[in-house]
């Protein structure tokens, strides 16, 4: 897994005012939390941000370097939520979420599907019920998305989350519950039999 850095300060200030301030600074307010830890306010370069966000992948892990007093020290962390402006693609504010890379978390990830289902060939249509799934693992073991491969999924079969397995990953959701699956080709309507109708013309008789 590639390290991503950024770089942050100690918030002394907080509040609308000193918030609004670091903005017109090139700067984004955010706070770091996290379990048995104080929140700790801290402030970003928006420039800075902007490039690692650019590379990050899903449920990227940052090491975030917090500069205080002269001092430096370091924090694993997660994004937990980013507050944008959208009218301006501004972001107002980010909560981090300090993770131990020894304790397991539970996230949510992408379901990338691969392959091509056998019954697709046959007529039959892919549905994938579900786009994302949520799992537990630590944090240095979270995948950017979960694969599945319908490459042996024939019309009417399905894949569900019990039959999904990886490495160091526990899924969350119900086990029974599908995944993907192929469904058979919609039947035809049958075209409605137009009847014929036929015009009896009778002889007059003269």
């Amino acid at each position: 897994m590639e390290e991503i850095r950024l770089k942050a300060e100690r918030r002394k200030l907080k509040g609308k005012g000193p918030a609004r301030r670091l903005r017109q600074e090139g700067r984004i307010p955010a706070v770091l939390y996290g379990r048995d830890t104080e929140p700790l306010p801290i402030s970003l370069s928006a420039r800075e941000w902007r490039t690692v966000r650019a590379h990050m992948t899903s449920n990227a892990i940052l090491t975030i370097e917090i500069a205080d007093n002269g001092s430096t020290f370091e924090r694993p962390a997660m994004v937990k939520e980013i507050q944008a402006e959208i009218t301006k693609d501004a972001v107002l504010h980010i909560d981090f979420l300090q993770v131990s890379m020894e304790r397991e978390v539970q996230v949510e990830v992408p379901i990338h599907i691969v392959g091509d289902a056998v019954g697709v060939a046959k007529g039959g249509v892919v549905e994938q019920h579900m786009r994302t799934i949520m799992i537990e693992s630590l944090p240095g073991q979270i995948p950017a998305n979960i694969e599945v491969d319908i490459s042996a999924l024939d019309i009417g079969d399905s894949i569900h989350v019990h039959q999904i397995s990886v490495p160091g990953i526990k899924f969350l959701e119900p086990p029974d519950v599908a995944v993907v699956g192929v469904t058979p080709p919609e039947a035809e309507e049958a075209a409605a039999p137009v009847a014929e109708v036929v015009e009896k013309v009778e002889k007059k008789e003269e």
